[in-house]
């Protein structure tokens, strides 16, 4: 798993990173500067269009809510490099996911089959590399559907 020594690799050099307060980046990094930008052409723009075209529309308060969770610790933890690196990895999985084992297949799949990808190929993969985290930087289930829902508003995952 070369992902998971990665990412354990970044959560060492993060704890130092808060430990010794190197605040040393501003802006961010490429590989998630990508993610930071909307994409410009596509049909639906939008978390809340992407929910109602999915048949979705009941999970739009938690997934406001989570969307905003992850936006606020992304902001907390954008001036650490090993951070913006943390998020780019576990961004890409969840891009890759999407676009990959989802969207090519969402008309031949119902909603608890795309929910058990989801689960399956995110959720539990990204706790697991993420391990216990440590005590200034923890992600649980909340925060990453919250990156679901944060690439969704910007057009990278959809449903449907």
């Amino acid at each position: 798993m070369l992902e998971q020594s990665q990412v354990t690799g970044l959560l060492d050099r993060l704890d130092k990173e808060i430990s010794e307060g190197n605040v040393c980046v501003d802006g961010f990094i490429d590989d998630l500067q990508m993610f930071q930008d909307r994409r410009s052409v596509v049909d639906l723009v939008g978390l809340e269009a992407k929910l109602v075209a999915a048949e979705r529309q009941d999970q739009l308060e938690g997934a406001q809510a989570k969307k905003e969770l992850f936006a606020k610790l992304l902001a907390k933890m954008q001036h650490y490099p090993s951070a913006q690196k943390i998020f780019a990895l576990f961004l890409a999985r969840i891009n890759d996911v999407f676009e990959n084992h989802i969207i090519p297949h969402a008309s031949a799949l119902d909603r608890q089959q795309i929910d058990e990808i989801i689960e399956d190929k995110i959720v539990l993969p990204t706790l697991q590399d993420m391990g216990v985290g440590f005590e200034h930087f923890t992600i649980n289930h909340a925060h990453v559907r919250g990156m679901i829902y944060w690439l969704a508003d910007r057009c990278y995952v959809r449903w449907s």
